[in-house]
């Protein structure tokens, strides 16, 4: 009994084993030409799929929304041309196959249970598939190539627009077809949404003008270079800039109004514009006979006139030079070509050290380096009388010891004279026995401005010969 028992026992069990691998061979031919149980591609499960469903339903998924045949490709060209190209016109399709195929080739049928205990993930981008040739059939016909044999005959000329002139030609402008297909084939390898924008500015052929039409464009290149320079005049702190489309406007032009040239083939700059803009450059960077704004002691501000040397622009230079500058091209930066030159603008000229004669306080400071080192009560000129000493910037042009002071009813013998304007000079009054108050409104000077003997002297001997003097009510 035991054996027959052990018999039973025996034929059960290998029946139970022959059926299991029966059953797992059944399960391995399943999965041939198949993915195996537990397989992932692009975090996808794939498990009993062929090649072929693999394929469509991961192409579909890749990126969603995105149908490869109905991709739109959308031209872009030169003044705001636009069309656009569909996928479905040259076969434009997406297949996995071939990264698909390398991981099914890594699969045994039989090692089903073996992914199914250790499921596998997997990357596979899809290849972009078309005819090229219909590609470039298509693009062939897109207006921006065009049919040369339809262009019209050229035509190239100078036009003026309100004073500026621009060159006008009606040649057309034709894109590469093959490089347009390259353009497009680059982009389809890196397709990633509904819509493919192509600039295809880089595509179209050289804009060529017939050499019968040089003489004008040597013409517009004289015109355009012009144009496009400049001069921007600089001294500190003041800044002018003259630029060539304003310049542009000046040139002389004929009947027809294109610019005309001179006999040796320059432009012709129009002298009577031009010299206003020399008057308007003085203006703005002369300084002879200009004013300041002086901060007073009281801490107001007054303006007063500059009688101090400055700066004045050599107008008759600086039209030649301008003109030189814009006929030969360029953008340039330089200091205006000056007759005469100061030593600063504003109250730069000034300086730190100085004369400070305060009109209305009947006061005179003098400052060296910016530091107060003389101060002293003065009379200044006669306003009862109409003698009132003049209200500027000036400097101390001429020194003298021991001097007599002539006018049409007097003759005045002073020991220290400091000429500052014209016969307005400082000096000592020793006739005086007080200074400052409102003594000059009734009892003033000629004009010039009076001081005690003893500082008198201190100052004759501390001031030099151009320091600036600024006077001021």
């Amino acid at each position: 009994m035991l054996k027959k028992a052990i018999k039973i026992i025996l034929i059960v069990m290998g029946s139970l084993v022959l059926i299991a691998i029966c059953g797992y061979a059944v399960i391995s031919a399943y999965y041939n030409k198949k993915f195996l149980c537990g397989t992932y591609i692009n975090g996808r499960d794939v498990q009993g799929m062929t090649l072929d469903g693999a394929n469509e339903y991961l192409v579909n998924t890749y990126l969603p929304g995105v149908d490869y045949s109905r991709l739109a490709i959308l031209i872009e060209g030169r003044d705001g041309y636009m069309e656009t190209v569909k996928g479905s016109e040259f076969g434009l399709r997406a297949d996995m196959r071939r990264d698909l195929s390398k991981i099914m080739d890594t699969q045994k049928p039989y090692e089903w249970l073996l992914y199914k205990l250790y499921p596998s993930d997997h990357d596979a981008k899809p290849s972009i598939i078309y005819d090229r040739h219909t590609l470039y059939e298509r693009l062939s016909r897109l207006e921006c190539v065009g049919d040369r044999k339809k262009d019209p005959d050229p035509v190239v000329e100078i036009r003026n627009d309100k004073g500026n002139f621009y060159l006008y030609d009606n040649i057309v402008d034709h894109a590469d077809p093959q490089m347009l297909t390259d353009k497009v084939a680059a982009a389809l390898e890196t397709a990633d949404k509904a819509v493919l924008e192509i600039d295809i500015e880089d595509c179209y052929e050289p804009h060529v003008i017939p050499d019968r039409f040089g003489r004008t464009v040597e013409l517009y290149d004289k015109i355009d270079r012009l144009s496009k320079s400049s001069i921007t005049f600089l001294d500190a702190p003041l800044q002018y800039t003259l630029a060539g489309n304003v310049v542009e406007r000046w040139l002389k032009t004929d009947d027809e109004g294109l610019p005309i040239e001179d006999g040796s083939g320059n432009l012709i700059i129009d002298e009577e514009r031009l010299n206003g803009y020399t008057d308007t450059l003085s203006k703005v960077f002369d300084t002879t006979g200009s004013t300041i704004d002086w901060k007073k002691q009281n801490g107001e501000v007054v303006t007063i006139k500059n009688a101090m040397p400055g700066y004045l622009v050599d107008k008759e230079a600086e039209a030649e030079k301008i003109r030189d500058t814009f006929l030969k091209g360029g953008n340039v930066k330089r200091t205006p070509i000056y007759k005469e030159t100061g030593k600063g603008r504003g109250q730069d000229v000034v300086g730190k050290t100085y004369i400070e004669v305060d009109m209305s306080a009947q006061k005179l400071y003098y400052y060296v380096d910016g530091r107060l080192t003389l101060e002293s009560d003065v009379v200044t000129g006669n306003l009862a009388r109409g003698n009132g000493t003049p209200a500027k910037l000036c400097y101390v042009y001429f020194k003298q010891r021991n001097r007599t002071l002539r006018g049409r009813d007097y003759a005045t013998f002073v020991n220290y004279w400091m000429a500052v304007s014209g016969h307005i000079g400082i000096h000592d009054a020793t006739w005086r026995g007080k200074f400052g108050g409102e003594i000059y409104k009734t009892a003033g000077s000629h004009g010039c401005v009076n001081v005690p003997k003893s500082f008198a002297a201190q100052l004759y001997d501390a001031v030099e010969v151009g320091t600036p003097c600024v006077m001021y009510y």
